[in-house]
């Protein structure tokens, strides 16, 4: 594990930066992730900057603790930071719903309904249609695990997106070959 150390380093900070992140937009706006605003930002940074930037990093950083990169270590350094940085957040989630705000979990899914509700009003949808997609959504929320358990589903889903990433840049930064370090004879030519 030792060869790792670097994936290991890249998936902490990938954790602290996502955690800051979710922090400064929960101080701007605690409903804000209810937003379109919110789901994209949510999209853009949580899904692809960070964990791209992070694994990137992880993978490159790991490369060179190996004389030759496989795919497998490549593939192996990329998962461990996605992995690592899974684990961080799970905990600070879990704390964060069931200590700091335990209430903010029910209050976005309700803001989320309104929004979707006045984006469909926009939109121009006639009431009828409206009315059944609201009463459609409020039964799919009410069976969708929420909690501990909807933490440790969405965590799971965060891991395969990072796997898939993983499977990308492990195959860009793999050696094609085997290294070959540049030999000196004793006489310094």
């Amino acid at each position: 594990m030792e060869q790792y150390k670097p994936a290991i380093k890249q998936g902490v900070i990938m954790a602290i930066l996502s955690i800051l992140v979710f922090l400064v937009l929960y101080a701007i706006d605690p409903m804000i992730y209810a937003k379109p605003t919110g789901w994209i930002i949510l999209l853009v940074v949580n899904f692809l900057a960070i964990p791209i930037v992070f694994i990137i990093l992880g993978v490159r950083d790991t490369k060179k603790n190996f004389s030759y990169f496989t795919f497998g270590s490549s593939l192996a350094a990329g998962m461990v930071t996605g992995i690592v940085a899974s684990a961080m957040v799970l905990v600070f989630n879990i704390l964060f719903m069931t200590v700091i705000d335990p209430q903010w979990e029910q209050q976005l899914a309700e803001e989320v309904l309104v929004s979707t509700e006045e984006f469909m009003e926009k939109m121009g949808a006639p009431d009828e249609a409206i009315d059944e997609a609201m009463a459609k959504a409020r039964e799919d929320g009410a069976g969708k695990a929420q909690g501990i358990m909807g933490q440790a589903k969405s965590t799971l889903g965060g891991i395969g997106w990072y796997l898939v990433l993983s499977l990308i840049i492990g195959a860009i930064y793999r050696d094609k070959e085997p290294r070959v370090e540049a030999e000196v004879d004793e006489m310094g030519s």
